[in-house]
């Protein structure tokens, strides 16, 4: 695609857009779904990617349902995550992406499945915390799609159709639809996923390809 999107914001994703992280979260999701439920790893993995995208809670509660051993395994999950998600790497071309897209005068913000304290910090040890209007992060009712756009839209003034999400999985298109544009990034899913989940929009291999695909309003 070739046409230009004119917004005013972008709201990023944080794991697996901004931050090279999913491989990390992927293997410590399918070894607790393994080591907890008794799956295959196979099974675990295949699992963990219909649902990636969301908060862990929910992967699990919507993968085993009323399991006893639920509680125990998000509580691992994010033990391990949080142990090393601070030596996960920034995607490639995002630090410079961020600087351009800044320069030209867009308002950014992140939105993400993970608690807003691990990624201020992620972001804060990476120099990248004065990019950001606001970083929005999990919580039990205000969730990554509607309540963070809705949020973005009252709190900061903006109409979300000068808006645009990227992300780089398919709930996240799911999330964006019927409230702003999105932007497929390639990684786990790919741009025959992302098609045949019924977007017909942009989809990027690099964010370094932002710059070139967005004007400001």
């Amino acid at each position: 695609m070739t046409e230009k999107l004119a917004c005013k914001a972008i709201i990023f994703d944080f794991d697996g857009t901004l931050a090279d992280s999913m491989p990390f979260l992927e293997s410590i999701g399918v070894q607790v779904m393994m080591k907890y439920y008794g799956v295959s790893k196979d099974d675990a993995a295949i699992r963990y990617k219909s649902t990636t995208g969301l908060p862990y809670e929910h992967q699990i509660k919507l993968n085993f349902p009323d399991h006893s051993q639920n509680d125990e395994a998000i509580e691992e999950f994010e033990r391990m995550k949080i142990e090393r998600i601070y030596d996960q790497e920034l995607s490639s071309g995002a630090e410079n992406m961020l600087s351009e897209l800044r320069s030209i005068g867009f308002s950014m913000f992140v939105s993400s499945s993970t608690f807003e304290p691990t990624i201020t910090e992620y972001c804060r040890r990476a120099g990248l915390l004065d990019f950001f209007v606001e970083i929005l992060g999990y919580r039990p009712g205000f969730e990554k799609g509607a309540h963070h756009f809705k949020h973005v839209e009252k709190e900061h003034h903006l109409s979300l159709d000068d808006v645009i999400f990227v992300g780089d999985s398919i709930k996240d298109y799911e999330r964006a639809l019927g409230y702003c544009r999105f932007v497929a990034l390639e990684g786990m899913f790919k741009e025959l996923d992302f098609r045949q989940a019924g977007h017909n929009g942009h989809v990027i291999q690099s964010l370094s390809e932002m710059t070139s695909i967005v004007e400001l309003l």
